[in-house]
C-alpha cells in the first residue's frame, strides 16, 4: 500500500512522524514522515495513528490509501490531482526541443545535501519569481537533507539555473518535493532538468517519477462517483475546497502549475485529504493557516 505524498522510505530504525496539532479541529496533521522499508501503512495506522486521542489528518493520499482509511471508519475527500511520469515513456518532440535549448546553458548534476549545496538551494529559492512571497510549509518537504535526493541544472559559471528534490515513496517511485527555477533563467532549463532527471532515474532502474500535486483540479472520483448531495456531507468537502481554491486563484496559480506539468503528458491520478475518525469543517482554516496558504492570500490581497 502506498504512503501519503511526502512520506519517504528511508534507512531509519523506526517510523519518524512529523506531527502538527491543529487548534480548531483538535486533530493532528502528519504532513511528512520517514518510514523504514519494512513497515506497511496498516502497521503505522494501528501503532502510531489510531492511538492519537483526537484523530488525525493526512494530505496527498492516493486512491488505495484513501480506500483503506475509509474502510477503517475514516473519511477521504478529493482535493487535487497528481501527475506521474512512467520513466520508459517517450517524450513528445516539442518537449525534447525545449530541453535541448535548455541544455545549451548548463548540465544536470546530482547533488549531495552538503552545507554548500543546502545554501545554494536556499539561494535559488530566493531567486525564483515567488522568492519574495510567503512560502508554503508542510505541503511538501522544503528541506534539502539526507531524506531527499537533489538535482540541479548548473551553468559553466557554477550558477544554479533550476533544481529539484525527490523523496522515495516506494521502490522505484520518486516524488518531486521542490521544483525551482531562477526567475531570469533561459527558456528550457526546467524541461532540460526534468528530462535529465528522468534519464538518470531510468538508468538506475527506477520506474516512476511523480511531478507532485496540483491542488484544486478536478478529476473523476472513483471513491465518490455519485452526485454530492446534500452539500454539507463530509464527502462533499472536496467540492467546497475546489471552489474556494478557484476563488482564491489570485494567490496561488494552480492553473499555471497544471499547464506546466501537463506538457510532460503525465498520467493524472486523484489525490485525497484523509481524516480519521472524520474530517470536521474546522479542518479547512486549520490547514490553511498551518500550511501558510492563508499568508499567501493575505500577501496577494495586500499587493493588489
Amino acid at each position: 500500500m502506498d504512503l501519503p505524498l511526502s512520506w519517504a522510505r528511508a534507512d531509519v530504525p523506526g517510523p519518524r512522524l512529523r506531527t502538527m496539532p491543529l487548534p480548531f479541529s483538535r486533530r493532528v496533521w502528519v504532513p511528512c514522515a520517514d518510514i523504514p522499508p519494512t513497515w506497511s501503512f496498516p502497521r503505522i495506522f494501528q501503532d502510531y495513528l489510531r492511538p492519537l486521542p483526537k484523530g488525525f489528518v493526512l494530505q496527498g493520499c492516493q486512491e488505495n490509501l484513501a480506500r483503506y482509511i475509509t474502510e477503517q471508519g475514516g473519511v477521504a475527500t478529493l482535493t487535487g490531482i497528481e501527475g506521474v511520469l512512467p520513466l520508459d515513456g517517450v517524450d513528445k518532440p516539442s518537449l525534447r526541443e525545449l530541453a535541448r535549448r535548455g541544455r545549451r546553458w548548463g548540465e544536470v548534476v546530482a547533488l549531495d545535501p552538503t552545507p554548500e549545496h543546502r545554501k545554494a538551494m536556499r539561494a535559488l529559492w530566493q531567486a525564483t519569481v515567488h522568492g519574495s512571497k510567503p512560502q508554503l510549509q508542510c505541503a511538501f518537504r522544503t528541506d534539502f537533507d539526507a531524506m531527499v535526493r537533489g538535482f540541479a541544472l548548473v551553468a559553466p559559471s557554477g550558477l544554479w539555473l533550476s533544481a529539484m528534490t525527490l523523496s522515495l515513496m516506494k521502490p522505484g517511485y520518486w516524488h518531486t518535493e521542490l521544483l525551482l527555477r531562477r526567475k531570469d533563467a533561459p527558456v528550457g532549463v526546467m524541461e532540460a532538468l526534468i528530462l535529465g532527471v528522468k534519464a538518470h532515474l531510468r538508468g538506475e532502474g527506477h520506474g516512476w517519477l511523480s511531478l507532485g500535486t496540483v491542488p484544486f483540479m478536478s478529476i473523476a472520483d472513483p471513491l465518490h462517483p455519485r452526485a454530492c448531495r446534500p452539500p454539507w456531507r463530509a464527502t462533499c468537502q472536496g467540492r467546497v475546497i475546489m471552489r474556494l481554491g478557484r476563488w482564491l486563484r489570485f494567490s496561488y496559480d494552480y492553473q499555471g502549475l497544471y499547464r506546466f506539468k501537463q506538457k510532460f503528458q503525465p498520467i493524472w491520478r486523484p489525490l485525497y485529504l484523509c481524516g480519521w475518525p472524520d474530517l470536521p469543517w474546522r479542518i479547512l482554516p486549520d490547514l490553511s493557516w498551518a500550511s501558510r496558504h492563508a499568508h499567501l492570500v493575505g500577501y496577494a490581497l495586500f499587493r493588489k
